[in-house]
């Protein structure tokens, strides 16, 4: 018999199970090299990317920091032999190569110091014609100030030095005010960008 535990449990995957994948994730698999296996969730939270891919009979390896995001995923993708996820920081984390990486909100509170490391840990790991697909800070965003001095913060000079070794593909740039789920007014400014590496 079915407890009230498990199909509360169930109600709650077939929730999130309806929350849709970042429109660019879709984008980003339409580039992906024919051979492509192995793609790269950071970050991966409730796991709506990571669907997507597995979806796509992509093998999926993700990694957050949040225990409680690790956990979910495992539970979410119990059945999918090919999706594996652990609990890491950016730093910690090993890459596999890989075709794919998505990395959205994640470089958000990266250290100057942390940055560096993370940065050419991810890079090294794609291979040529593999995609980079995240997301970076923008000069003109409040959200730092607010909570996180250490908060990197990237001019578009920044992001073409940073992805020298890419061709860009799509670059969204989001540069307004919004409001906080708190009812407090802050200032977005993101680069969103799609990269294939070259070498």
């Amino acid at each position: 018999m079915e407890s009230g535990q498990d199909k509360s449990w169930k109600e709650f995957l077939a929730k999130i199970e309806t929350f849709s994948h970042r429109d660019i994730v879709e984008r980003a698999v339409n580039f992906l090299p024919e051979n492509t296996r192995c793609v790269v969730d950071c970050g991966c939270g409730d796991g709506r990317n990571s669907q997507y891919l597995l979806n796509q009979n992509l093998e999926v390896h993700a990694f957050d920091q949040d225990v409680n995001a690790v956990n979910l995923c495992r539970m979410r993708f119990l059945k999918y032999p090919s999706f594996a996820v652990c609990l890491s920081s950016h730093e910690q984390y090993i890459y596999p190569a890989n075709s794919l990486v998505l990395a959205f909100d994640n470089f958000l509170v990266s250290s100057p110091e942390n940055f560096a490391l993370c940065w050419h840990n991810l890079s090294c790991s794609i291979e040529m014609n593999g995609l980079f697909c995240g997301d970076f800070l923008g000069l003109n965003d409040s959200w730092s100030n607010q909570y996180n001095q250490d908060a990197m913060k990237f001019s578009e000079a920044d992001i073409r030095t940073l992805l020298s070794a890419f061709d860009i593909l799509e670059w969204q740039v989001k540069d307004t005010s919004v409001m906080t789920m708190s009812s407090q007014e802050k200032h977005k400014h993101t680069h969103t960008l799609l990269a294939r590496k070259r070498y």
